[in-house]
């Protein structure tokens, strides 16, 4: 929290059942600064995409599917006039089939996604809040890092 901001706990308790759940129901979990950039908080249903299928084929299909959904929820935000465009810190739940064996494989993994048309001071809380984050998830092992780019 070297920015000041803290961690809703309602953050903790999304993170422990995503990454904890001997069953997952989800494939991504989304959050966000909120309005007054003193916290960061889950972001709203439509962000937080549900898990049907893991460490199967089908689990392959629906993680593609699901960056395909995770696009179009943020071509509409950044081609909606009225949308503030909000960084994010999206976790996904990423099925893959090794490119050596094509053994089926799952990881967790953290985009940072902070778009061009964000409010300077969203930027930089976003930035200077992201270890915070990362510090008060039990269990968070790495962070990707994602330049802001629509494909």
């Amino acid at each position: 929290m070297s920015s000041g901001v803290a961690v809703d706990a309602a953050c903790n308790e999304m993170w422990e059942e995503f990454h904890g759940a001997k069953v997952k129901n989800r494939r991504v979990i989304t959050f966000r600064l909120n309005d007054t950039f003193d916290a960061i908080i889950p972001e709203s249903y439509e962000w937080q995409l549900p898990l049907k299928h893991k460490h199967d084929q089908d689990g392959v299909e629906e993680t593609k599917e699901t960056i395909v959904k995770l696009k179009e929820l943020i071509a509409r935000e950044l081609n909606d006039e009225n949308a503030t465009n909000e960084p994010r810190w999206i976790i996904m739940y990423f099925d893959y089939n090794m490119a050596a064996d094509k053994r089926l494989t799952g990881k967790e993994l953290m985009l940072k996604w902070c778009p061009d048309g964000a409010r300077v001071k969203s930027r930089m809380t976003f930035a200077s809040s992201s270890k915070g984050l990362t510090d008060a998830l039990n269990g968070f092992k790495a962070l990707v890092v994602q330049a802001d780019g629509r494909n």
